[in-house]
């Protein structure tokens, strides 16, 4: 319940002081509350540093424990590469030899039919083009394939050839077709009518034993393919002799099974205890200042705690004793204190002929 003032000059001053310390305490407050956030984000910055140096020192030295063993296992894979491009070059050196063995007689019978061809040849007086495939291809065809080159040529010879010399002719007219098909035909059938007369015709009893020995020959190398082709695609070693690569090579495989499980024990060991120790001592190192930090945001709080309990309980009191009196707008000194003296001068009787005056002068 509010009394009457009976020490103006009491009250005054009460007023004035309370609002000082509020001021004061206003101002403490602030500071701590900065200086509290600074502490905060330099002990959040000390456990972001320690979890960072943490994570940066196990990675590394993660990696120089693997990268060691990495590097021996890449030596051994080395080794073990470079055996087994040994082992296929000798594998391939055997089959070479395992081929030429198995199609000897085959070879030979071969070299003996192009000996034979070469002595009728030399005994009747053949042309060396007639042993040609073409050649033999045009005038005594048999095969299958013979009669597909035959009609391959003459499509080419007959129908392409025409066309494109028909097109390299400049103003090229129609009429100009039937004239070089005719050159055409006389040209390319003469020359194979002239050649077949000096040839097949002469030589036709030797020339088709030249062919049947050719298709002797083919006989044989379509063999010599089959054979070929089933030595490459037998995938035993056995006949080879290459043991000494395969003891080489599982050496290899169990040094890099060995390594791989000495490299798998040391990370479960440095991710089991080592990480841990080294967690440890660099979480120890920085314990001291994290404690100092700690400690003083603690008294920090207290004191900010304690401050803000104090200026709450002045601003309560200044509501309840001054402001009811002299309103907000005159709750600093300097007003408070141009009041106190219109009093003390006796301009006026109390507080609100104080106030009435002090608005009236100001106010002009």
């Amino acid at each position: 319940m509010a009394e009457p003032i009976l020490d103006y000059e009491s009250f005054f001053e009460g007023a004035k002081n309370a609002l000082l310390e509020l001021d004061t305490l206003s101002t403490e407050e602030q500071r701590l509350g900065i200086e509290s956030e600074r502490i905060s984000k330099a002990i959040a910055s000390e456990k972001k540093a320690t979890n960072d140096r943490i994570a940066d020192t196990t990675t590394k030295r993660l990696k120089e424990i693997t990268s060691t063993y990495d590097s021996e296992i890449k030596k051994v894979e080395e080794q073990k590469k470079a055996v087994e491009i040994k082992k296929e070059k000798a594998k391939s050196k055997k089959i070479g030899e395992r081929i030429a063995d198995e199609t000897r007689d085959l070879r030979e019978h071969i070299k003996s039919i192009k000996s034979g061809i070469k002595q009728e040849m030399k005994a009747v007086g053949i042309p060396e083009f007639c042993n040609t495939g073409w050649y033999l291809t045009f005038y005594f065809p048999h095969k299958f394939s013979d009669y597909i080159k035959l009609l391959i040529t003459v499509v080419v010879l007959f129908l392409g050839l025409p066309v494109l010399i028909y097109r390299l002719i400049p103003e090229h007219k129609p009429i100009y077709l039937p004239f070089i098909y005719f050159v055409i035909v006389l040209l390319i059938g003469g020359l194979y009518i002239i050649v077949g007369n000096l040839t097949k015709a002469r030589y036709r009893d030797s020339l088709m034993k030249i062919r049947a020995m050719r298709d002797n020959i083919d006989h044989d190398m379509k063999r010599i393919t089959l054979i070929t082709k089933d030595i490459n695609n037998d995938s035993a070693d056995d006949r080879y002799d290459l043991s000494s690569f395969d003891a080489e090579i599982e050496a290899a495989n169990d040094k890099l099974s060995s390594i791989n499980e000495k490299r798998s024990a040391a990370i479960s060991d440095f991710e089991n205890n080592t990480k841990k120790i080294i967690t440890d001592e660099i979480t120890e190192s920085s314990r001291e200042r994290l404690d100092n930090l700690n400690s003083e945001l603690e008294m920090t709080k207290k004191s900010l705690s304690s401050i803000a309990d104090r200026r709450s309980q002045i601003n309560l009191t200044i509501s309840d004793k001054y402001e009811s009196y002299l309103g907000r707008d005159f709750l600093n000194t300097e007003r408070i204190e141009a009041l106190q003296k219109l009093i003390s001068d006796g301009e006026a009787g109390n507080i609100s002929d104080a106030i009435d005056l002090y608005e009236r002068r100001k106010n002009g």
